[in-house]
């Protein structure tokens, strides 16, 4: 089997860095330290850091804190800071940019209502993060799919990840009026070039794992038909879907990716690893 680069790992546990909503999933803990990633049996050989939705007055500080475990992490090959979107984006960025390894940013829109959304100093985010060459994880909830549909649309230049499937209606399946919407949403927005998608998050978007089991792999068959494997990528979305929902450990993760799409060698290559590296501008491991 080919190594795994994984693309989406969160960290947490700097002593000046606040993360309030953790207060409220006391089951995640307030430390998750390198050591402790689930590195699927030495599977994983690099990783993405992604941004744990900090105070939004520690995101800096954060991004900070993560490129200074670098000699205790190894693996770590890129960052995926928090931003506020709405906010003096150049600013932010030009901070970011005197950080080693990152090379793309997240902006929470899953907490925020679709309507409630800055549109224009969304987009504007975007044309800036394009012009530096940087990417977009875009958290977003499978209901909130059709209004980032159209912000997408409007930054053609941008390169743009969904976030685990764009957190699909696991437990009602894709049969359900609800799962078909999703779909929807997800064949429209793999008909635009720069739209990647991250194949992650699942188990923690599902009640159990008597859910999570039942309906999961419908959901990733469909992503990856839609986007195709050439601009879909394997996120463990550890620790969170290791501890909440379904429960998965990134080796059962890896196994149920490969069951439901059944890949090539050539096509798992993409999956687990050419896709992340194209995407967030890592030099090959093959």
């Amino acid at each position: 089997m080919t190594t795994l680069l994984d693309t989406h790992v969160h960290v947490w546990g700097g002593s000046t860095i606040a993360y309030p909503w953790l207060a409220e999933v006391p089951d995640l803990g307030r430390v998750c330290a390198p050591h402790q990633i689930d590195r699927a049996d030495a599977l994983t050989t690099r990783m993405v850091a992604v941004e744990a939705d900090a105070a939004p007055t520690d995101r800096l500080s954060e991004a900070r804190w993560i490129a200074g475990l670098q000699n205790e992490w190894p693996e770590l090959a890129a960052i995926v800071a928090g931003v506020d979107l709405g906010g003096d984006v150049p600013r932010q960025l030009d901070a970011l940019s005197q950080i080693d390894l990152v090379v793309g940013v997240r902006h929470q829109l899953q907490s925020e209502p679709a309507e409630s959304w800055r549109v224009d100093a969304i987009s504007a985010g975007l044309a800036e993060l394009a012009r530096r060459g940087w990417t977009f994880d875009a958290c977003v909830r499978y209901r909130q799919l059709p209004a980032f549909l159209e912000i997408a649309r409007s930054s053609p230049g941008s390169k743009i990840v969904i976030d685990h499937l764009g957190k699909p209606p696991v437990d009602a399946g894709i049969a359900s009026a609800e799962g078909l919407a999703w779909k929807d949403s997800i064949q429209r927005l793999a008909e635009l070039p720069n739209v990647t998608v991250k194949i992650s998050g699942l188990a923690a978007e599902s009640t159990d794992e008597a859910s999570f089991d039942a309906n999961a792999d419908a959901f990733i068959a469909a992503a990856v038909e839609a986007f195709g494997v050439e601009r879909s990528m394997i996120g463990s979305d550890w620790p969170v879907s290791a501890v909440l929902g379904g429960r998965s450990t990134t080796s059962g993760w890896v196994e149920r990716v490969r069951r439901a799409v059944s890949p090539t060698p050539e096509e798992w290559d993409l999956l687990a690893g050419g896709v992340g590296e194209r995407f967030y501008g890592l030099a090959s491991a093959r």
